[in-house]
């Protein structure tokens, strides 16, 4: 019987993975959008073998004044946030004719995803925590050419007695 081989584990680096796929996390190079209240790097992986146009970003949520006054939707795109690290607020309402009175807030934290609807109304998630980091997938042309952003009355959000995960 012939002893089993050894196999000695790298560490995970973008070109020693380079053969195999990508290694998602922090980009290196400038974000796309650095707005104070997040700072968000699009397409850092591309999903286009999904036969689409799907590609990852990546999302740092800054702790701010939980006082939500816009929401947005993508009217033709999926997304999806996962939560890498840190706690957030997140606020949804449901897809159609934007209603404020029927937003929900949530509270996701590492290792926890969502996966929005097309035309699911929301906004960038608030930290409760002094940042959270999330993953997104969604598709590549979303920033220009499928958002839409609405003002709302102010809703000030709040984060009860809820359990981490």
């Amino acid at each position: 019987m012939t002893p089993p081989a050894t196999l000695s584990a790298l560490p995970l680096e973008a070109d020693a993975f380079a053969p195999f796929g990508a290694v998602l996390g922090r980009p290196a190079g400038e974000p796309t959008l650095d707005r104070g209240d997040i700072t968000f790097w699009h397409a850092t992986g591309d999903l286009a073998g999904l036969a689409g146009s799907g590609v990852t970003g990546h999302l740092i949520a800054h702790q701010r004044d939980p006082l939500l006054t816009q929401i947005e939707r993508h009217v033709r795109t999926p997304e999806v946030f996962l939560a890498l690290d840190g706690r957030s607020l997140f606020v949804v309402g449901a897809p159609g004719e934007a209603d404020p009175v029927g937003l929900r807030a949530f509270v996701i934290g590492p290792g926890q995803g969502v996966l929005l609807h097309p035309g699911t109304w929301h906004w960038a998630p608030y930290p409760i925590t002094p940042t959270a980091t999330f993953l997104l997938v969604l598709r590549a042309e979303t920033p220009e050419h499928d958002i839409e952003t609405l003002d709302i009355p102010p809703h000030r959000l709040e984060a009860r007695a809820v359990p981490s995960p």
